[in-house]
């Protein structure tokens, strides 16, 4: 009976997993099956011929070079900036005697549930006001302030309440013996916290990394709101206009999702690697 029993929850978890990569796997199928149909043939069905032709013509048929360029820069600024700023932050608050750290930590959770749409016309008019940038004055007027400038497009992907509280519950985790005997050695904090703890913790920083850069490469919204220049503007945005200029090439427009999607994915497979359970044993011994 018991074997039986471990027998059929394995095929039942089998098939939920088999359904739930079906999930995954059958749009993406799908994507790239648009992707390299010959212009003219219908959509959905096995084309005649694989058209990979289709990705230079898209390439070809905008900006987006410039687009992709754009997107680069913004991401990969965000996403180191967020990488420190949420190790600093989740170090501080599980390993150093920070007043308030309680009350703080309850901030971050809170900030957690916020959606990022009820923010998104107070953080408009902080950039617009940024002193002393886009012909702004010391008190922020005058100007333009960071609007349709790639710095405003960072702002809202440096710091990431989700990031720091990871961060600290990855820190929180490691044994305090380890700061403590590097104290005794005579070790500042700071160096603590770069050589020793962090070093720890490369999983979580890992997906700290993946998250700040996907959310800056995917964002859509913000962009919308701050560019006005054809030249800044990123590859979500550079999509939408391809998409109205060729609302019935579906081909060639799946050709483009796809090439977006490639950083992402090759980021992701680089640095699975770092992806361990076994690092704090390690060296803890």
């Amino acid at each position: 009976m018991i074997t039986r029993h471990r027998t059929s929850t394995r095929v039942v978890l089998h098939t939920l997993g088999i359904v739930l990569a079906a999930m995954y796997v059958v749009p993406l199928a799908y994507i790239l099956l648009t992707a390299v149909t010959p212009t003219g043939e219908p959509i959905g069905r096995l084309p005649s011929r694989l058209a990979f032709d289709n990705f230079a013509t898209a390439l070809g048929s905008a900006q987006f070079g410039t687009f992709a360029v754009n997107s680069l820069i913004v991401s990969i600024a965000a996403t180191l900036v967020q990488v420190v700023l949420a190790c600093g932050a989740g170090y501080a608050l599980a390993k150093l005697p920070l007043p308030g750290g309680k009350t703080i930590l309850l901030l971050l959770v809170a900030l957690i549930v916020v959606p990022p749409e009820i923010v998104l016309v107070p953080l408009f008019l902080m950039m617009v006001h940024f002193p002393l940038l886009g012909g702004n004055d010391i008190v922020g007027a005058g100007g333009t302030g960071l609007l349709d400038m790639l710095g405003g497009l960072m702002v809202p992907h440096l710091i990431s309440a989700l990031a720091i509280f990871l961060m600290r519950q990855f820190y929180l985790g490691l044994p305090d013996e380890l700061g403590d005997a590097a104290r005794v050695d005579g070790a500042g904090e700071l160096r603590i916290f770069i050589r020793i703890y962090t070093p720890l913790v490369l999983p979580a920083v890992t997906v700290v990394a993946v998250f700040a850069f996907q959310g800056a490469w995917n964002d859509f919204i913000w962009p919308l709101v701050m560019i006005r220049s054809p030249e800044r503007e990123t590859l979500p945005l550079g999509l939408t206009g391809f998409f109205q200029e060729n609302s019935t090439q579906w081909n060639l427009l799946m050709a483009v999702v796809l090439l977006i999607s490639v950083p992402v994915v090759a980021l992701f497979l680089y640095i699975q690697r770092y992806f361990r359970s076994d690092v704090l044993s390690g060296a803890v011994k």
